[in-house]
């Protein structure tokens, strides 16, 4: 389970005299073995919290917890963890294969039968440069390699970003089967509360740089209705 306690973010600038808040009192509790939907607009805070989640940024106020366990600066809590940015990075002239290699050294449970499974299943080429893969294909190497990995929790910022419908099926199958077989929580966030309905089971709302509704998605969407009127 995640845990996140009035968890607050402010940066600061010699540049810029008043300081940014980017994430307010923000409490969220994530469970195990489901997939959670962050939900937002552009500046919410969702990829700030997710940093946070992850260990990269430390809270200024407030705690963040794994399995009872502090993330900041604790190897132990962040070996639980892969986190998929939305600004990917690359190693520079580099192919899948040696990104595979470099994270079964990070993670002890990588399965390299698993990543060979997936990238033959999103049509990704091992030999290939990474430099010559679309924005999509190089989305898709990161989620073959964060399921392969098989940590215990997986943090997706703007997951669908540049995949096509045909790749968004293959993704969210691969996402249900990892969650089946292996227990694994996903942390996914999205602009789009429709496009996590069909997917996710539970989601947290992000408003003004602090969670303002959640729990189950399908009650949320069902909440919703929409009426055409036509005047004869």
């Amino acid at each position: 389970m995640i845990q996140a306690e009035h968890v607050t973010k402010i940066f600061r600038s010699a540049s810029q005299p008043k300081p940014h808040i980017a994430v307010s009192d923000l409490s969220c509790t994530i469970p195990g073995g489901c997939i959670y939907g962050l939900v937002g607009s552009n500046g919410a805070g969702k990829s700030t919290f997710l940093r946070l989640l992850s260990g990269v940024y430390r809270p200024d106020e407030g705690s963040i917890e794994i399995d009872g366990l502090p993330v900041w600066e604790n190897p132990a809590a962040k070996n639980k963890i892969f986190y998929v940015p939305d600004d990917l990075y690359f190693l520079p002239q580099t192919n899948m294969k040696k990104m595979a290699a470099y994270y079964n050294a990070l993670y002890e449970r990588f399965s390299r039968e698993r990543f060979n499974n997936l990238t033959e299943t999103f049509g990704l080429d091992p030999e290939a440069n990474l430099n010559t893969f679309s924005k999509g294909m190089r989305r898709q190497l990161y989620i073959a390699l964060a399921l392969s990995a098989k940590p215990k929790y997986i943090l997706l910022d703007e997951a669908f970003d540049g995949l096509d419908p045909l790749a968004r099926l293959s993704f969210k199958k691969a996402i249900n089967s990892a969650v089946e077989e292996d227990g694994v929580s996903v942390l996914i966030s999205s602009h789009s509360l429709r496009e996590l309905e069909d997917f996710c089971d539970s989601y947290a709302l992000i408003d003004k740089m602090t969670v303002s509704s959640s729990g189950d998605i399908a009650e949320k969407v069902g909440s919703f209705c929409k009426f055409q009127l036509a005047f004869l």
